[in-house]
């Protein structure tokens, strides 16, 4: 046998022995859980409980969360009377003692999914206080999901202690501005229960239309009855209602919605009138200049004239003019013109005549 064949074999023998040890224990399979659900929070608004939150979106092993069966809104109820806190109740007795206030079913789950103002994905449960005398308790909830047959552990737990609040603000009127939309109402004069005084310490303005979701345009508490939207556009439709506050920021107290109003943002406003006329007569023309406008819409000018035996102004230019001059070349020699000038924008809306300046075109002596 040659030392080539030999060594082979000797390979074989040494890779088939090291393959032939000891198979170790098959283990079961990992059972996956899902994440807990994120980011609950919680706020009142009238005599409703305001629950959101985010889903999980993986496993505890950090794999891809394919389904959601059901979201279970658990809720243990504490009776102030008792002494106790809400930073008193544990995951352990809020497990033992919570009751299932609402389940939400993979199918229904698009119905309670909102766009927070970061553009995410959260889901949102009001849970009624109305059956209840809600402020003589305290209310501690936890959340939790079920995929496949497995439950996820309860979320954090956030609590809530119900205020009495007001009522929502009244007579709510907007009203069209060429630089704002003006919001405005009344102040609410009682508390849901008809006492006095209302306790609230300002107004939330919220505000949607056709290709934004609702969201609060305010970015402090608004203190006064009135409100100026400057963000928004001609040409769209907006939708406005009021909410009163009985906190000054994040989670809100809020009562209930105002009644809503809707404004049809058209433009309607014209221009400035052009100033700063002047006109210079030259050999067989008047040319005459102005200041430019200021309007960030505006399309151009039109220039009138009439002549001295005339009533009425006659239009010059059948197309606006986008340059802040114009040379009058259809004169004669000794008659006298007047001169004004409109702006006008892209939506036809044409401003008031300008001042009235005149010339007379001389003829020149050789």
């Amino acid at each position: 046998m040659s030392k080539s064949v030999s060594n082979l074999l000797s390979l074989l023998i040494l890779i088939s022995c090291l393959c032939c040890g000891k198979k170790g224990d098959i283990l079961p399979p990992q059972v996956r859980f899902p994440q807990t659900v994120e980011d609950i929070q919680v706020a009142q608004r009238g005599n409703r409980v305001i629950l959101s939150w985010q889903n999980p979106s993986s496993y505890v092993d950090g794999s891809a969360l394919s389904d959601i069966e059901i979201i279970e809104i658990w809720v243990l109820k504490i009776e102030k009377e008792s002494g106790r806190e809400a930073s008193e109740v544990g995951k352990e007795e809020f497990t033992q003692k919570a009751k299932l206030a609402f389940s939400i079913n993979r199918e229904s789950i698009p119905e309670y999914t909102i766009q927070d103002p970061e553009s995410k994905e959260r889901m949102e449960y009001f849970h009624d206080l109305s059956e209840d005398n809600s402020t003589t308790n305290i209310y501690t909830f936890g959340i939790r999901i079920k995929e496949r047959k497995r439950y996820s552990d309860f979320s954090d737990l956030v609590s809530l202690e119900p205020r009495l609040l007001s009522l929502p603000p009244g007579e709510v009127v907007a009203t069209l501005h060429q630089d704002r939309i003006e919001i405005a109402w009344k102040a609410p004069l009682e508390n849901m229960d008809q006492s006095s005084p209302p306790n609230f310490k300002g107004y939330n303005v919220y505000r949607s239309n056709p290709e934004e979701e609702i969201r609060r345009i305010n970015s402090d508490l608004v203190e006064s009855e009135k409100y100026a939207d400057k963000n928004f556009s001609f040409g769209q439709t907006y939708r406005y209602f009021v909410r009163a506050s009985a906190t000054e920021e994040a989670p809100f107290f809020e009562s209930l919605d105002s009644e809503a109003v809707e404004v049809v943002a058209k433009d309607s406003f014209a221009p400035q009138p052009p100033s700063g006329l002047i006109s210079v007569g030259a050999i067989g023309m008047i040319a005459i200049s102005w200041n430019e406008n200021s309007e960030e819409d505006l399309a151009g000018y039109r220039v009138w004239r009439r002549e001295e035996e005339e009533e009425e102004f006659r239009l010059l230019t059948s197309q606006a003019v986008t340059e802040n001059s114009y040379s009058d070349t259809s004169v004669e020699n000794g008659k006298k013109y007047y001169y004004a000038v409109t702006a006008i924008d892209n939506e036809g809306n044409e401003s008031q005549k300008s001042m009235i300046i005149s010339n007379i075109l001389r003829k020149r002596l050789l």
